[in-house]
């Protein structure tokens, strides 16, 4: 009896939650559909929206180092000893070093890594709390930075001194070497793609395999560009331009760009100077295919329409360059060997007669004779 009792009285208690359970689903999917009296469906989406993912962690974390690793805090004006493991703040500074087989990991996220290859020295800029996009600051040597083939754009930035490397995805690799007149830098794309932009000119996609080398003088007065491998467009700033509408007669300034293919061995030179009257910059471009032709150039000055010119070169050996003589020559040749193949011809049709004359015997032999006298008496 008392056992009955009890499976009963279980009974009704998982019956009674079940009805329970059903009735705060009804109530938590009213309230997501917006129909609850006296609530903005707006705030209930908002509530009940998935938050957004979390690429980057709010500090990050020298996770490995095979090498002297020192490191500048913000707002702080020495360097001390980084130690494996510890989370740092994004403005920091880093100096590794320890010779070419010196390394160190950095952990920015779940999937984000920095790795150092040899004497590097790279910082990160600040960013308010909460905020998703991250950027290096390369100073010299090499780093190789992986991240998620799907990372969204404007997500993650390498800064060199004289261009920045955005919107990346996948792995790539970045070198920088200064000089006592500037540095030159090396963009290798590994695997994904990444956006390049400099002064005057911009990669809008560089993908796998892709690699360009970039020469800048000290005070970017002069920029050259110098395709590695893969073949990718460079968007080359042309300055303005006056256009006059032909139907409503409006003029307005155009601002003229350049596409150019950089493949291995082609290169892109932009030369720059300050005018002295004025102070707008003078800017000068050249590009040349892979045997050094030059195929386009042109200049023009920063927010001045009225100087803006420029060309596409083409090559001499492109051209056939005919004047009046020589089409005199051309037809004068072409009527002597129109005159030298006639007389072949007939050379050849009268050494056919006498062949035929040889062998018909001796009287069609004098026939053939006197026939060939009467000819040349006719042509005298």
């Amino acid at each position: 009896m008392n056992r009955a009792l009890t499976m009963f009285f279980v009974c009704a208690t998982a019956i009674g939650a079940a009805f329970v359970l059903s009735a705060q689903e009804n109530d938590n999917a009213t309230a997501a559909e917006g129909t609850t009296d006296g609530i903005d469906p707006a705030l209930v989406k908002a509530a009940t929206a998935k938050p957004a993912a979390k690429h980057f962690h709010s500090l990050f974390r020298l996770s490995r180092a095979d090498a002297n690793v020192m490191v500048k805090l913000p707002r702080q004006q020495e360097f001390k000893e980084a130690k494996e493991g510890k989370f740092y703040p994004n403005g920091a500074t880093f100096r590794i070093s320890g010779g070419a087989t010196a390394t160190a990991e950095f952990e920015f996220g779940k999937d984000a890594v920095l790795k150092t290859s040899g004497d590097v020295e790279f910082g990160t800029r600040e960013v308010e709390y909460g905020t998703q996009p991250r950027t290096v600051t390369l100073t010299r040597g090499v780093i190789t930075v992986s991240l998620p083939r799907t990372l969204p754009t404007g997500l993650f930035s390498v800064a060199y001194p004289n261009f920045i490397v955005k919107d990346m995805a996948g792995e790539s690799r970045h070198e920088l070497t200064p000089s006592g007149d500037g540095d030159e830098a090396v963009v290798h794309v590994v695997t994904g793609m990444l956006a390049l932009e400099g002064a005057h000119y911009k990669v809008a996609r560089m993908s796998a395999a892709d690699k360009v080398r970039i020469r800048t003088t000290g005070e970017a007065l002069f920029t050259s560009m110098r395709g590695e491998a893969g073949d990718y467009k460079v968007s080359l700033d042309q300055g303005t331009t006056t256009y006059r509408d032909p139907i409503s007669g409006v003029v307005s300034n155009q601002v003229r760009k350049l596409d150019f293919s950089l493949t291995p061995q082609c290169a892109i030179k932009i030369f720059r100077k300050r005018s002295q009257v004025g102070g707008r910059m003078a800017v000068s471009v050249m590009t040349f295919d892979p045997s050094g032709e030059m195929r386009n150039r042109f200049t023009f000055a920063e927010g001045a329409a009225s100087v803006n010119f420029g060309e596409e070169v083409v090559r001499i050996q492109d051209i056939s360059f005919k004047t009046k003589s020589d089409k005199t020559k051309d037809a004068s040749k072409k009527k002597a060997g129109e005159g030298e193949s006639s007389e072949s011809s007939s050379a050849e049709s009268g050494s056919g007669g006498s062949s035929s004359s040889d062998e018909s015997g001796t009287g069609s032999s004098e026939d053939g004779e006197s026939n060939s006298g009467g000819a040349f008496g006719d042509n005298a």
